[in-house]
């Protein structure tokens, strides 16, 4: 008798043991999706290329409908100032202002991505009906300056 209820209390002990640890990898999993999601991202009215976080004045993250994730692009032949520098604050708000929450077109040329992996594209977005080449603007407005990073050439910026 005192041996099956040790025998309980010991079987009992494991129970808890190991609704602890299901309980532990279970929060452990809804943390980690949580932050997997970034901030801005709304998955019930997104559309395929749509721009869903801006970072700074030339990198920008956008959903991919096609492989279901969020993609970093790195603006081709511009560059803008980082963070903590004069400007960076007025870039990355034009940018936002120009493409967030909206579609963009990505055209690739000679390099696909850089070095942080960021995909090297010029994007255009389509505003009242006509498109505007982000790119350019940006540099035209004053917000970036000209970056050629061979092989690149910049011909459609110039």
């Amino acid at each position: 008798m005192k041996e099956e209820k040790e025998e309980m209390k010991a079987s009992k002990k494991q129970e808890r043991i190991i609704y602890l640890i299901v309980a532990f990898i279970v929060i452990f999993l809804i943390v980690a999706l949580i932050y997997s999601i970034p901030e801005n991202y709304q998955p019930s009215d997104i559309e395929n290329n749509t721009v869903v976080n801006i970072i700074d004045g030339d990198t920008f993250e956008y959903y991919d409908e096609d492989s279901g994730d969020i993609l970093k692009v790195r603006l081709l032949c511009v560059d803008t100032p980082e963070k903590n520098k004069d400007g960076y604050e007025d870039a990355t708000n034009y940018l936002s202002a120009l493409i967030y929450n909206k579609q963009v077109r990505l055209v690739a040329s000679v390099k696909d991505k850089d070095t942080y992996g960021r995909l090297l594209r010029y994007v255009y977005v389509n505003e009242e009906g006509r498109e505007i080449f982000v790119n350019k603007i940006i540099l035209d407005s004053g917000y970036g300056e000209l970056l050629i990073i061979p092989p690149e050439t910049c011909d459609l910026v110039l």
